[in-house]
């Protein structure tokens, strides 16, 4: 008995008790939208060399590209405009884009480097870019003893790093010339 006269009174404290000025709210997902409107700096030369590069290319999309791009190559500590002009050379920002050999999206990655990548969808804009930087990190990091790491490690973007640590940097026509465009894109965006 006194434990339903305790229940009771329990259920009663609860009900007459005055609502907490802090009272628990019910949970609500984040809808945290992201502002790819470009303001000054980097992400603002992003969006026009990707425009210049694909002038099809929706407004949206290439703020998007950008603010990824910016985003991630700039936490991995590698220049952005090394970034657009490899992705520039790579599907020229198309999202859609697929190779003869089935590389995908942005940056081309083949499925073989999706896991490792953390890609799941290889047309998702952020997915893509961020896959593209992180493995582009990891090429500068296996050349970053070599006097020229950047051009061995686009190489290695191209070929496959054994392929590129057996040539050296004797590299073939096709090799040199890819390496040698996103160079001259890179210097055109990067001029000092």
């Amino acid at each position: 008995m006194a434990a339903v006269i305790f229940a009771s009174a329990f259920v009663w404290f609860l009900l007459l008790s005055p609502p907490s000025e802090h009272s628990l709210q019910p949970y609500q997902p984040s809808k945290h939208q992201v502002d790819y409107q470009p303001s000054k700096g980097t992400k603002k030369k992003l969006v026009s060399y990707i425009k210049t590069n694909n002038p099809k290319l929706p407004e949206n999309e290439a703020r998007e590209i950008a603010y990824w791009i910016d985003e991630y190559a700039s936490k991995e500590d590698i220049d952005p405009m090394l970034v657009a002009a490899l992705i520039g050379r790579e599907s020229s920002f198309n999202k859609r884009a697929v190779s003869k050999t089935g590389a995908k999206g942005l940056g081309q990655i083949k499925d073989f480097n999706f896991k490792s990548l953390d890609i799941h969808d290889p047309y998702n804009i952020k997915q893509n870019v961020r896959g593209t930087v992180k493995y582009l990190k990891h090429l500068f990091g296996l050349w970053k003893d070599s006097k020229d790491s950047t051009r061995m490690a686009l190489a290695s973007y191209y070929q496959g790093p054994n392929e590129t640590k057996r040539k050296k940097n004797n590299f073939p026509d096709h090799v040199s010339n890819y390496v040698d465009d996103i160079m001259k894109k890179y210097r055109k965006l990067n001029p000092h």
